[in-house]
């Protein structure tokens, strides 16, 4: 059951990672045609997110031990961006009580200030899903 949870929300950031550069794309060329990818990928990486990319699990969990003040078990700089913006949302809508982690599914759901990647992972997920259409439409 966690897999597919866990794959529903990796497929759920590849389409919007796949619509927020071809938006990008758009968006740049009209203003000038001779932008390159580089350009692209780095306004595209920071666009707004339609969703926090991470299952409620994993989030009530990092919540919980923000709120207890503990160290939080990661060194990636994007992800510990991420779950600083939820536990933002969640005290400021929780005003101190506590108890409140379904308040955390409509956190998760809101549009997020970007996709908390990297330019490399945003690129990847692109040049690999764009690869794998390719190859679907050849077989």
């Amino acid at each position: 059951m966690k897999n597919q949870i866990y794959k529903s929300i990796r497929e759920q950031r590849k389409e919007a990672v796949i619509n927020t550069f071809f938006d990008t794309v758009k968006k740049m060329s009209a203003k000038n045609p001779y932008v390159t990818n580089k350009e692209i990928l780095a306004k595209a990486v920071n666009e707004q997110a339609p969703r926090f990319f991470i299952n409620f699990e994993s989030a009530r969990r990092f919540v919980s031990l923000m709120a207890r003040k503990k160290k939080l078990p990661m060194v990636n700089k994007n992800k510990l961006a991420m779950y600083k913006e939820i536990y933002r949302r969640y005290k400021e809508r929780c005003k101190g009580e506590s108890g409140h982690y379904k308040m955390l599914e409509k956190i998760i759901e809101e549009p997020a200030p970007s996709f908390y990647l990297d330019e490399s992972t945003f690129q990847g997920i692109i040049y690999k899903t764009l690869r794998e259409r390719n190859s679907a439409s050849y077989a």
